[in-house]
């Protein structure tokens, strides 16, 4: 995430602009991966497991965070949601062996994603920590 910051050195309330500002500062804020995250998804692929990653982030963010984390390789398909809901199933399905991460998804693009691999004969299991991640918990074999 970033932050700029700005200022006015005539600044009055009274006369307020969003023009003749002088950039001052950008800040970086990054909320790394928790130690034990690496390990987890090796554990789970060394199982036989194929890990992919549903995020709300921006694809940039979603990738980095994805090869952080060893989930998203150089064979793997990051791609957005606005993206993937265009698709049709023929066209999802011929994609699903090689898609690791879907950025900037909705919870009927998940809830999608899940009922596609279902109906291609996976057992899905699904991480989620909100209401939005309801609809795809309720239709995996496994919500956590």
């Amino acid at each position: 995430r970033d932050l700029g910051n700005k200022y006015d050195e005539q600044f009055e309330e009274e006369e307020f602009s969003e023009k003749d500002f002088t950039f001052s500062a950008l800040v970086g804020i990054e909320d790394p991966l928790r130690d034990e995250v690496k390990q987890a998804v090796s554990e789970c692929q060394s199982a036989g497991i194929f890990v992919r990653m549903v995020t709300g982030d921006n694809i940039l963010t979603a990738k980095c965070i994805a090869r952080n984390a060893e989930i998203l390789d150089d064979n793997g398909i990051a791609m957005e949601g606005s993206e993937f809901r265009k698709m049709s199933n023929k066209e999802i399905d011929a994609i699903l062996p090689r898609l690791q991460v879907l950025a900037r998804s909705s919870p009927s693009d998940k809830h999608k994603l899940v009922s596609r691999l279902i109906e291609n004969g996976e057992v899905v299991a699904v991480t989620g920590d909100g209401t939005n991640d309801a609809p795809a918990l309720k239709k995996a074999d496994v919500g956590l």
